[in-house]
Formats: structure tokens, C-alpha cells, sequence
């Protein structure tokens, strides 16, 4: 039954297709008496509308909306302009942003009313077992007894270590309290007096929305928080699914369980050939690293090898000044043969060569091939085993990570802990980390280099220029990168990458570097900064003052001179990253600048500027929700441009003949695996092939002797906009459902008449 409190509300607007779906979809569940809702559409697509149509003339009852940031926060209460008293009534009381005074709409972040309280002191004995647990489940011991020694060995020879670990499992320990149904009680006093206010207030509709946020710690407080406020109906909305990678099990099963399965659906393409986005092209633009970068990334791989040779040398600590470890008594090829030998498992003998090779296969195989390969004589007792078909650095990645925490990291010497910490660091050169069940992938120095490289910062300015040739005036460009400046560069690489590189402050200098870039006037906008080309700055401060005195902000703007660019700080309590990057939009969609540089945090998720024409994506996301985000800031229709098209650059780094060389380059795979785009015959595909045809045919360590062509045949489909737009067909009949297909191609002259 409606709320008397909330008046006769209407839509003022016509709903699109896909929202009206959604409607008829929640008006069914609703009359059947189910209570939730999961809706998963594009950016642009119209969120916002379809859930506060659902409010007003669906449930009508007071609803509380929650989003990520307070960029999306503030977009709820804006578009309730959209919606109308029948009676003329001025809605603008009813709705509220504020957590002391909640309204008939009441539209907070998730932070407001999920933030923690300060950490608590966890046992050290709690922590232990669970430490004990992990090591049985992960087959490193066969019984707490094994596992207790293994952990009492730690402590006593290798302390730090201990420590370091403990830590983790307190961690872990309070994530699974979280989980465990005591998530409310974790909570801040400021947090939980909102939650009573909104509960007093009678909430009756809980919209959550870019709810793949709500896997973790907002998840789980949020399934306690619905029942504490009675059960209100549950909307969620987001533009993807969340990711599932590397998440707890209870996580994915309470969020799959809170918002049920998806009841509507739309895919990217589905809206823009309906007429509601724009249509877009993905390109690429690939770059070597430097000579200097190149010379680091081989030594990677020849440090590596090095570190190999020097495990393998038995007895005293090494004086040789080039040196990577200090060399422990029994070697890498003494412990292998022994531990062949006498079938010795990490905390006791196996009475049996097939209970010893059954409980590490990967290990045992690796060993046996390693002797074998530097023509050590193997053990009498190891029989004849078939070899794996692992590269050799991966099998020798298992021995190194096994002789460190087995051996090394066990040993009563300082000496040999010093050395494990030393093998730790050059595996993690290579993206290793050893863990306590054994060798994971993480962040590598090489891959850093690679990702970061300033080849790829100066690939804008091509890119852009070529652009600007094409567009004009029209030009609206967005360069996004993972960060503003990188806050820690590890020593082996601070040679090559200074606190700028591949940041949005080093793209922004290469912008004002090159003349004509710098003609688009740039504009960098972060969380922490705002940076004004030299030449913008007197109409910037202008169009700046006038728009802040329009809206009655009392903000003093002053600036400082920084070479090429004047940094811009603000004076006044309303100076803040939700205002200065609100009047820098609109100054963007003006053209008082045509070019924007930022971070995918803030010109990402929730930032709406609908004259977006070009993205240039310098980031390193990959994930499905995170790059569909991104590739949203550049769909949203402008009346401005009735045929706009958006065109997406990629810039990737390649290195092919090293060991890590590749690694941007699997990372622009994996991230065109969850994008859709049109292809050349005018289908639609997710996958590189729509980027260009050749990457279907193409080995990637192939892709290196066709840079020079790849990169030409990009800006010459960069200038073809009509060309692409008229690949979508848009307002043409479509199925509107993927489905998964299979190509097969054939050459002419094998069939005959």
C-alpha cells in the first residue's frame, strides 16, 4: 500500500523501450508480491529514470537510493526534475541528500552508512587457528599438528615473517565476523545513527545502485541493514555484473541470494542501434619501449637465470660483489636430491614414493626434470616419470617457491631468511609472489615498466593530433590513466619511471609539449588537482568566476605558475572535487577546452559529460565492470552532434621476445573479451577481432613485426566516422540477444564447381 506522505507523482516524459520493459517487469513482480529487482543496463541507458519511476509510481513509498560516489549521489536528486506533482506541487522539499534529515527520496553514498569503526584487537589465538586451518585445506600440512610445527618453525627462526602473516589471519578474521552475520555491529556510532533515522522514517524502498559495489564490505552490511529497515523492496542497478575474481565464496552466494537472479538485461549494442546511445569504433595504437626500458626488461630475465645459478651453488656465503643472494649451506640441487632422496614432505617422510609424488605431482615432476637437464645423477629410488608440458621458467618458478618456504624461510639461519627475502624480490621482478601455498601472480616491476612506459604517454599526441585534424572545433577529447602521479616507485625501477609516469599529469605535459595538441587547450582534473594550459587561463578564470556566481558558490580561485600550466587551488568551504569538476564539465561541453586529462576514479564511474567524442584509455583495467565504466563516459547521445560517433583508443605496449613483453598486450585481450563492437561487415563481436580483423589471425608475438601497419590503418579508420556509423544500422531490425557463434573461413581456390 502506497505512503499517504508521498503525493501523486508522475513521469513527465515518455519511458524508452528498455525502461518500459523494466516497468512492466517490476509492476508484475510487485503485484505477485516479490520484493526484488535486479536490473543490469549500459551507462546512459537510463538508470536513474527506471528507478525513480519504480518510486513514484510503483511502490510509492519513501525510498532510500545509495550510490558509490557523491558525483552519482547528486544525480538522483537532479533527476528528479524529470518527475511532476499532478497538482504542481514543488518536489524539491521532498528530496533529501542529507544523512541528519532523511526525505521521501533520500539519496546517500554506501559509505555514509557502512563505515567501521575503528579496528578491534583480534587474538593472536584466534588468528593462529585459522592460520592452522588454512595450511590443512591448502594441503601444506596433513593435520593441525603438522601445521602447529610448520607455524612454531616460523616464529622461532624466521620472526618478521611470523609476524607478517599473523597479521593477515587477524585481517581475515574480522572479514569473517563480517560475513558471519555480525556486520552492524562493526559499524560507526555516525553510521549507525543515520541507519535509526532512515528505520524511523519508514523506508520502504531500497534502491542500490552500480551494485556490483556489493561484494565486500558494503554488501555485507547492507544485507543486515535491509532487515534491520523491515524488509523494503530491493532494487539493484548496475551497468555489469560484478566481478567474481578472487572473492570470497560466502560473498558471491549472499550477494547472488540478495538481489536474486537478473531480471532484465541489455546489452551495449541493443541500445545504441535502438537510437539511444551513441554509436562507437575501438582502436588501437601500439608502441615499443624505449632503449632504456628495453635494457631493463632483458635484465629481468638474465637476473633471473643468474638467480638460478647461484642457488645451485652450495656452502659459503658469496663474495662476489655482483651477487644476487647469500648462498646457503645446502644448495638448491643438494635439497632437491635429498628431498628425492628421502621422500620428505614439508613436516615429515611419505613411507611411500607414490604417497610423496601424489601429494605435490608439479613439484616432484619439476625436480626430477631439473637434475635430469644439468645431468645430476637422480635418487635410486625415483622412478621414471613422464614430463610436463610447462614452460621452463614456470617449473622452475615451483622449485625456487618450494626451496624458499620449505628450506629457506624454515632454517634457523638469519642468513638464509635474508636470502629467501632476496628470492622473494626477484621473483616478484618477474610477477611471483610466493605465498604460503605456493607461487601467485602479482605486480611486477618489468610489467610496470611496460605498462607505464612514457612511449605510451607520447602515443597521445599522434592520436590526438590526428583527431583534431579530423574533428575541429568539434573535437571533445578524454584521456583517462590510473593515476594523477604514482605515490611509490620501487627502487628497481625509479631509473625509468619518475612519480609522473604513465600518469595523467605526464599526459597532460605531453599535450601542452607538442604545438598542436596544445591548441586543444587541455584541462587535468583530479581528485587532488586542477591544471590550466598558460593560454586558457585568463578566459578559464572568467567563465569560472561567472559560473560559481551564478550558482551563488562562494569560492575565491587562485593560481600558481608552473611552467606551461597554472595549477588552481580554491579558497572557500565549497571548494571541492564535486564542484570543480561539475563547472569543469560544463566549461569542457562548452569548448572552452577540448581536451579533459583525469583518473579513471574520477572521470570514471558517475562522471556524465555527453560530448564526449574521443576516448583515450591509458589505464590498465581489465575487469568487465571497470571497462565497460570507462567505455560509457563516451556513449551518451549529444543534440549537439546528431551523428556522433565515439571513437575508443587503446594504447599498447609490446616487447614480444621477453618474458614479460607481452603482458599489455594480454591485458588489451582480456579487456576487448567483455566489450562489444562492430566489426567491418557490420556485426557485432565481443573480442579484438572488432577491433581490427588482423588480431583474429595474428599470434601475439607476432603482433610486433606489424606495428608500423596496425597503427596506419587505425587513423585511417579513425577519420572514417560516417563509414562506422553507418556499420550500426541504427533503427534497423536486430536480434536483441547474444549468442555465442563460431566463424569458419575457407580460401576459394580449395573448392570447385
Amino acid at each position: 500500500m502506497p505512503d499517504p506522505r508521498l503525493p501523486d507523482i508522475c513521469f513527465r516524459g515518455q519511458l524508452r523501450p528498455s525502461q518500459a520493459e523494466v516497468a512492466r517487469i517490476a509492476s508484475e513482480k510487485l503485484a505477485k508480491g516479490k520484493r526484488r529487482l535486479h536490473i543490469v543496463a549500459p551507462p546512459g541507458s537510463g538508470k536513474t529514470v527506471m528507478g525513480l519511476y519504480i518510486w513514484a509510481e510503483l511502490v510509492g513509498k519513501p525510498a532510500l537510493v545509495l550510490s558509490p560516489n557523491s558525483a552519482i549521489q547528486a544525480q538522483w536528486a537532479a533527476r528528479t526534475e524529470l518527475f511532476e506533482h499532478r497538482d504542481g506541487m514543488d518536489l524539491a522539499p521532498l528530496i533529501s541528500t542529507d544523512p541528519q534529515m532523511p526525505g521521501l527520496l533520500t539519496s546517500l553514498t554506501y559509505q555514509s552508512v557502512t563505515l567501521p569503526a575503528r579496528a578491534t584487537e583480534f587474538t593472536a589465538a584466534r588468528a593462529t587457528d585459522l592460520w592452522t586451518q588454512s595450511l590443512i585445506a591448502k594441503n601444506q600440512a596433513a593435520c593441525e599438528q603438522e601445521a602447529d610445527d610448520w607455524i612454531a618453525g616460523l616464529r622461532d627462526h624466521n620472526p618478521q615473517f611470523y609476524n607478517e602473516r599473523l597479521a593477515y589471519f587477524r585481517k581475515q578474521i574480522r572479514e569473517d565476523d563480517a560475513i558471519g552475520g555480525r556486520a552492524m555491529t562493526l559499524l560507526h556510532r555516525t553510521s549507525l545513527d543515520t541507519l535509526v533515522r532512515l528505520r524511523d522514517y519508514g523506508v520502504g524502498l531500497l534502491i542500490l545502485d552500480e551494485c556490483h559495489h556489493l561484494m565486500g564490505h558494503w554488501g555485507r552490511v547492507l544485507a543486515e541493514v535491509s532487515e534491520y529497515l523491515n524488509g523494503p523492496v530491493i532494487v539493484g542497478l548496475t551497468a555489469t555484473p560484478p566481478n567474481r575474481d578472487n572473492k570470497k565464496l560466502a560473498d558471491t552466494r549472499r550477494y547472488d541470494h540478495f538481489f536474486g537472479k537478473i531480471d532484465f538485461e541489455v546489452p551495449v549494442p541493443a541500445v545504441v542501434k535502438d537510437g539511444y546511445l551513441a554509436p562507437y569504433q575501438d582502436l588501437a595504437y601500439f608502441v615499443r619501449p624505449s632503449d632504456n626500458e628495453l635494457d631493463f626488461i632483458a635484465s629481468a630475465d638474465q637476473q633471473f637465470s643468474k638467480l638460478v645459478e647461484e642457488l645451485c651453488q652450495p656452502g659459503a656465503i658469496s663474495d662476489d660483489p655482483g651477487s644476487l643472494i647469500l648462498r646457503p649451506p645446502e644448495s638448491l640441487t643438494d635439497w632437491l636430491s635429498r628431498v628425492l632422496r628421502d621422500q620428505q614432505l614439508p613436516t615429515r617422510q611419505a613411507s611411500q614414493w607414490r604417497q610423496f609424488h601424489a601429494s605435490d605431482p608439479r613439484f616432484v615432476t619439476a625436480a626430477v626434470w631439473f637434475l635430469s637437464d644439468r645431468k645430476i645423477a637422480l635418487p635410486d629410488n625415483v622412478p621414471d616419470i613422464l614430463p610436463s608440458d610447462e614452460s621452463e621458467q614456470e617449473r622452475l618458478i615451483t622449485l625456487i617457491d618450494r626451496y624458499t618456504r620449505h628450506y629457506l624461510r624454515r632454517s634457523p639461519h638469519g642468513a638464509d631468511h635474508e636470502t629467501a627475502t632476496r628470492v622473494v624480490d626477484r621473483l616478484r621482478m618477474l610477477g611471483v609472489q610466493i605465498t604460503d601455498s605456493g607461487p601467485r601472480a602479482c605486480a611486477s616491476p618489468v610489467s610496470r615498466v611496460i605498462a607505464y612506459t612514457r612511449n605510451k604517454t607520447r602515443a597521445v599526441v599522434p592520436i590526438l593530433r590526428h583527431e583534431a585534424q579530423i574533428l575541429g572545433g568539434d573535437l571533445r577529447a578524454v584521456v583517462i590513466a590510473d593515476f594523477e602521479k604514482s605515490s611509490a616507485i620501487r627502487s628497481e625501477v625509479a631509473h625509468l619511471l619518475d612519480e609522473e609516469a604513465g600518469g595523467a599529469v605526464a599526459a597532460f605535459r605531453m599535450l601542452l609539449d607538442d604545438p598542436e595538441t596544445n591548441q586543444l587547450d587541455p584541462i587535468l582534473v583530479t581528485g587532488s588537482s586542477v591544471l590550466v594550459d598558460a593560454d586558457l587561463l585568463e578566459r578559464f578564470l572568467s567563465e569560472a568566476n561567472h559560473w560559481l556566481q551564478e550558482r551563488s558558490i562562494e569560492v575565491e580561485i587562485s593560481s600558481a605558475t608552473q611552467g606551461m600550466f597554472h595549477e588552481l587551488n580554491g579558497r572557500g568551504s565549497d571548494w571541492c572535487p564535486r564542484i570543480y569538476v561539475e563547472m569543469i564539465t560544463e566549461l569542457f561541453q562548452r569548448g572552452t577546452t577540448r581536451c579533459l586529462v583525469g583518473t579513471r576514479g574520477l572521470l570514471g564511474e558517475g562522471w556524465d559529460a555527453n560530448s564526449v567524442n574521443v576516448l583515450v584509455d591509458l589505464s590498465t583495467a581489465t575487469t568487465s565492470m571497470t571497462v565497460n565504466q570507462l567505455r560509457g563516459r563516451s556513449l551518451r547521445l549529444d543534440p549537439k552532434q546528431p551523428r556522433k560517433l565515439s571513437n575508443n583508443w587503446d594504447v599498447v605496449c609490446i616487447a614480444p621476445e621477453f618474458s614479460k613483453g607481452l603482458d599489455d598486450y594480454r591485458r588489451f585481450l582480456r579487456k576487448h573479451e567483455t566489450i562489444f563492437g562492430v566489426c567491418d561487415d557490420g556485426a557485432i563481436e565481443k573480442g579484438v577481432g572488432h577491433v581490427h580483423a588482423a588480431f583474429t589471425e595474428l599470434k601475439p608475438e607476432l603482433v610486433d613485426g606489424s606495428v608500423s601497419q596496425l597503427n596506419a590503418d587505425m587513423l585511417k579508420r579513425a577519420a572514417k566516422r560516417e563509414n562506422a556509423y553507418a556499420l550500426w544500422r541504427i533503427g534497423k531490425t536486430y536480434g536483441g540477444q547474444p549468442i555465442r557463434a563460431v566463424e569458419i573461413g575457407s580460401h576459394q581456390d580449395k573448392f570447385t564447381a
